[in-house]
């Protein structure tokens, strides 16, 4: 009895099914009811070039530091700052009286001296005074000449003149300030050459080389972008900072903008250049036994196809081989797919907070 109660039950859902079906039911769909749900994406061609932005100030490549070659009282200032100058300009004058009266004096006495070693030199040519006494005359001579020379220099060291054609950016003294020698008087610069000295770490210097090209955006310039080139790569590292200096030249003959030092200029390195790579979410790969696959979408099915992945930036996989931009692949679900699983699409693979 027990036997027949329960063939009864199992033949029920077959009997309820085949009544249906007979009296035009509902007809189950086959193909939704094995349909896969999953998101697709993309191959794409992105940027994946690693890229660091520092900001440094622009500085002139030439800025040289006037300083006084002897002491004594400012009688003169002929330029003050932002003043264009030339090379040979008397930048300022100092008071050399002292320096010129002794000048005076020494060639005074070398006149003196000149006449009478002329006489001496006669009478020796004439052997009438031994050789000795020519010489010792000879020798002061000489040594007039010298101290005149001496005291020539010493006026001129008075007077400061300037060595390159520049723009003076500082002017530390005025009329009548008393200096000392080696200090500053000036600080000139030419603006002909503006650079930027940023520094970067060693795994980032590694990758740039002379003449890369640089993007630099300057915050008084909102929205303007300006070209820079790597002009030189600092040999050594600073011992404090570990940072490598790297020098960027403006390129100011390109721009419409006219730099001046002390702007901060936000430089945008490519450390790595990465660009133009085939790339897909790391979400769209399976990885076995070290083997990269993915699930090509092709008619609502999937095609399993091996894959060759390089480098992981900014959430994406370089794909070398294995696919072509524009192909979909499954990226959601791949746990549940299999070669040639009929899938359903619902809707694109999307997120958040990485770089576009």
């Amino acid at each position: 009895m027990q036997k027949l109660i329960r063939l009864h039950y199992m033949l029920f859902p077959i009997s309820l099914i085949l009544l249906l079906t007979a009296c035009g039911g509902p007809a189950v769909d086959e193909k939704s009811s094995e349909a896969i749900p999953v998101a697709y994406t993309e191959a794409e061609v992105r940027d994946l070039s690693v890229r660091r932005e520092v900001t440094a100030p622009v500085v002139a490549y030439k800025r040289i530091y006037i300083t006084a070659r002897t002491g004594g009282l400012i009688e003169e200032v002929a330029f003050e700052e932002g003043d264009q100058i030339r090379a040979g300009d008397l930048l300022a004058r100092m008071d050399t009286r002292r320096q010129k009266a002794q000048l005076r004096k020494v060639r005074a006495t070398l006149q003196q001296i000149q006449k009478s070693y002329n006489r001496t030199k006669q009478l020796y040519e004439n052997d009438v005074i031994p050789e000795a006494e020519f010489e010792a005359i000879a020798r002061e001579l000489e040594e007039t000449k010298a101290e005149a020379h001496l005291w020539e220099v010493e006026v001129d060291l008075g007077q400061i003149h300037a060595p390159i054609d520049a723009i003076v950016s500082d002017r530390l003294i005025e009329v009548g300030t008393t200096v000392s020698e080696n200090q500053r008087l000036f600080t000139i610069e030419d603006h002909k050459l503006l650079v930027i000295r940023p520094g970067l770490s060693e795994s980032d210097v590694v990758h740039l080389e002379k003449g890369q090209e640089v993007k630099l955006g300057f915050d008084i310039f909102p929205g303007d972008t300006l070209k820079g080139n790597i002009r030189r790569i600092f040999p050594a590292a600073d011992p404090l900072t570990r940072l490598f200096t790297v020098e960027v030249e403006i390129d100011q003959a390109a721009s419409s903008r006219r730099i001046y030092p002390g702007y901060l200029a936000r430089l945008h390195f490519v450390t790595q250049q990465r660009d133009n790579v085939l790339a897909i979410p790391p979400e769209s790969l399976i990885t076995e036994e070290e083997e990269a696959f993915v699930f090509v979408i092709i008619d609502e099915r999937v095609t399993r196809r091996r894959v060759e992945t390089g480098i992981r930036r900014d959430g994406w996989v370089e794909i070398i081989s294995g696919l072509e931009a524009g192909e979909k692949v499954a990226a959601a679900n791949l746990e549940n797919l299999d070669e040639d699983s009929p899938v359903e699409v619902h809707g694109r693979f999307r997120r958040h907070g990485f770089r576009d």
